[in-house]
């Protein structure tokens, strides 16, 4: 791990430095994949053209033998080869050279010369083997010193077109006049008599080099063009992205620099979104939406902190003023009476006290229900005990035989309870509760419904915030916190279930759907029909209180 860090260390960390370095190294390999790939192809091209054309000029070689034997003469073999630098070779079937280039023994003057064709090779025989010449004053011997050579045979050349032997110069009729070279008589007659020469028509092997030169020197001028217009490329193509990712990021640093910015007294900035439709707008406008969420959360902690001080400060104020009266008179202080209201208060704060405790716990965390109620049953005993109350308003149920729901039997007893609390303290007369399993099964209905004033449609998802009371119910309810109907819908979204307000013709409809244990894997959810459950579904604990 260790011989990791300094390579960490040597990379780049800052993105626009990462991205121009990947861009260079990138733009580097594929020109210098490029530069081989065409100098491979380009030496390839040039090499089969200089075949071709050593093929066409070996051919005219043998063709001027050829005319030369017919009877053109020696003339035939003055124009041949074309090219004056040519490299060429003529050799007898004895293995001593004819004529040969004078350019051999400038380049090697070592040099030896060819072996002759087969003996049975025919008049159109043509062969390709490979020279080797070791120049020393060439300035690029190196890479010449390897040649291709193409062989030709001509048959029936007379003695008179190859005496005197070993003749050198730039065409096949070079020196053929004994006096233009400076020999002398007794130098023809050396070789005119030399053994294995005898008069009569000979059979030659002409061999010609394929020329590197055009080839080697066309590579050498793309070797020094790509030298310096690549190293340019990659210095272009790193600017650029350097450029580019500067400009992309500006936006991402425009938001850092405004997130920077935002603290628990400036929640309500928000980072600028770019024009652009890319990942960073995407960015920018998410970064916007969870700021606003996070606003949303804190005023409405803010607001929760609020009231939640003011529900603890009311029945703590009570009670001191209670006992600071009766401690101030205990002579004439009605004691039991003033244990009665401490009482009174104490029990208030334990409940709120309760209550704020259940509202902390995240319902993503909260344990799963361990096993199955029948709410029937449970509907039945609130309702027998609201029975024993002649001060409230009459309560009757309306139940299925069974109503099984997964979940925790006193949780869900205070879900009724709550929501029967809150219908008895707007209750005229009479409060009916409705527990029934839905069509399709799958889902229990649990409904609660007072003939009280009602709830505005305005106020039906309000009514769910904590602390939250509506205009005509401003003053403390007798006994309640201020968190029933909150608690209520706490219960049942951690049940996997809904709680809404629905709609009735006079007073107030609460409406719970829970998952019915009857239903394999139903953990979950309310009836999918129900516009108002679909739209409640994702709300979390509490309706945002």
């Amino acid at each position: 791990m260790r011989r990791l860090f300094p390579v960490r260390r040597l990379w780049p960390v800052s993105v626009r430095w990462h991205t121009a370095l990947t861009a260079a190294l990138l733009c580097a390999s594929v020109f210098a994949a490029g530069w081989l790939g065409t100098r491979a192809f380009l030496r390839a091209q040039l090499t089969a053209s200089a075949l071709d054309s050593t093929r066409t000029e070996l051919d005219r070689m043998a063709d001027a033998y050829r005319a030369a034997a017919a009877g053109s003469g020696r003339a035939a073999l003055t124009a041949t080869p074309a090219s004056g630098d040519a490299l060429f070779e003529v050799v007898a079937d004895s293995g001593r050279p004819v004529v040969s280039s004078a350019e051999l023994r400038r380049l090697d003057p070592a040099w030896r010369p060819l072996p002759p064709a087969p003996a049975g090779a025919s008049a159109d025989w043509t062969t390709r083997t490979s020279a080797t010449l070791r120049p020393g004053a060439h300035p690029q011997w190196r890479e010449y010193r390897s040649y291709t050579v193409l062989g030709r045979v001509v048959d029936g050349v007379p003695a008179d077109l190859l005496h005197p032997l070993g003749r050198t110069g730039r065409t096949l009729g070079a020196e053929l006049d004994g006096a233009a070279a400076g020999a002398g008589p007794g130098r023809r007659a050396e070789t005119e008599n030399a053994p294995g020469d005898a008069a009569g028509p000979r059979r030659l092997t002409l061999y010609l080099y394929v020329p590197p030169w055009d080839t080697q020197r066309t590579l050498d001028r793309l070797d020094d063009t790509l030298a310096f217009f690549v190293p340019l490329a990659v210095l272009l193509t790193a600017g650029a992205a350097w450029c580019a990712a500067g400009r992309a990021l500006r936006p991402v640093e425009a938001i850092r620099r405004e997130l920077a910015r935002v603290s628990g007294h400036q929640l309500g900035r928000r980072v600028p979104v770019p024009p652009s439709r890319d990942e960073v707008a995407r960015l920018a406008r998410t970064t916007n939406d969870t700021l606003d969420r996070l606003q949303l959360a804190h005023q409405q902690q803010e607001r929760f902190v609020a009231d939640a001080s003011h529900e603890l400060r009311s029945p703590l104020a009570a009670l001191r003023t209670g006992l600071e009266v009766a401690l101030a008179h205990p002579d004439r202080a009605d004691w039991p009476a003033a244990a009665r209201r401490a009482l009174a208060d104490v029990q208030r704060l334990q409940s709120l006290t309760a209550d704020l405790l259940h509202l902390a716990v995240d319902p993503d965390r909260a344990p799963r229900p361990p096993g199955v109620v029948d709410l029937a049953d449970v509907v039945r005993e609130q309702v027998a005990e609201r029975a024993l109350d002649p001060a409230g308003p009459r309560v009757r149920a309306e139940a299925d035989d069974c109503a099984p729901v997964p979940g925790d039997p006193a949780q869900l007893e205070r879900l009724l309870r709550n929501l029967l609390d809150n219908a008895a303290r707007h209750a005229r007369a009479e409060v009916t509760v409705t527990v029934r399993e839905s069509r399709p099964p799958g889902t229990v209905v649990l409904e609660v419904l007072d003939d009280g004033p009602g709830i505005p449609a305005a106020d039906r998802e309000r009514v769910f915030e904590r602390f939250t009371r509506l205009d005509s119910a401003r003053t403390r309810d007798a006994g309640g916190t201020g968190l029933g109907l909150t608690l209520a819908r706490d219960i049942a979204v951690r049940h996997g279930g809904t709680l809404r307000v629905g709609d009735s013709p006079a007073g107030a409809r609460l409406v719970a759907h829970l998952p019915s244990g009857g239903a394999p894997g139903a953990a979950g959810a309310a009836d999918p029909a129900d516009p108002a459950i679909r739209a409640e579904r994702p709300r979390r604990p509490g309706g945002g209180g």
